[in-house]
C-alpha cells in the first residue's frame, strides 16, 4: 500500500513537471529569443539586433535612443536571460507623453526578458516582449499613438 502511495505521488510531481515543461509551444517561441538575442549580442554590428524589436510604427527619436543604447551593451557577455509572464501592473506598460506626442508599446505587451550579463557588477537588462500577428516574439518599443479623432 505505501509504495502505490509513493508510486502515485512520483506520478503526480511527474504529471506536473511534464504540464511545466519548457517544450511547449509559447516557451519554446521565447528560447528561440533568447538564442537569437545571444547570438545578436555577439554580432559586429547592431544591425542583428534591430531586428529583434519590433519597430513598426516607431519614429526617428525613439530609433536612435534605441541605436545608443544597444551599442552600448553589445558585445557584453550574456550569463543568462530569464523570462517572466507580465501581471498587468501599470508601469509593465508603455504610455507616456514626450514633447506633446504619446507613445504606445508597437505591441501588446506578454513578458518580461530579464538579461542578466556576466561582469563583475551583475550588470541586468529589462525588456518587455510581445508575439506578432505571424507568432513571432520581438522586444516592444514605443511608437507614437495616431492623436485621437473628435
Amino acid at each position: 500500500m505505501t509504495q502505490t502511495l509513493a508510486a502515485a505521488a512520483c506520478f503526480g510531481v511527474l504529471a506536473l513537471l511534464a504540464a511545466c515543461s519548457p517544450t511547449s509551444e509559447l516557451e519554446a517561441g521565447l528560447e528561440e529569443l533568447s538564442a537569437r538575442f545571444k547570438a545578436a549580442n555577439q554580432a559586429d554590428t547592431i544591425e542583428p539586433m534591430l531586428e529583434l524589436y519590433c519597430l513598426k510604427g516607431c519614429d526617428k527619436v525613439i530609433t536612435s535612443r534605441l541605436k545608443g543604447a544597444l551599442n552600448f551593451e553589445l558585445g557584453v557577455p550574456i550569463e543568462q536571460i530569464e523570462f517572466e509572464p507580465l501581471s498587468g501592473a501599470s508601469e509593465e506598460t508603455i504610455d507616456f507623453t514626450h514633447d506633446g506626442t504619446t507613445y504606445g508599446p508597437s505591441l501588446t505587451p506578454r513578458y518580461r526578458m530579464k538579461v542578466l550579463y556576466a561582469v563583475e557588477d551583475h550588470f541586468t537588462s529589462l525588456f518587455t516582449v510581445g508575439q506578432t500577428p505571424t507568432g513571432d516574439w520581438q522586444i516592444i518599443c514605443a511608437k507614437p499613438k495616431p492623436p485621437l479623432r473628435y
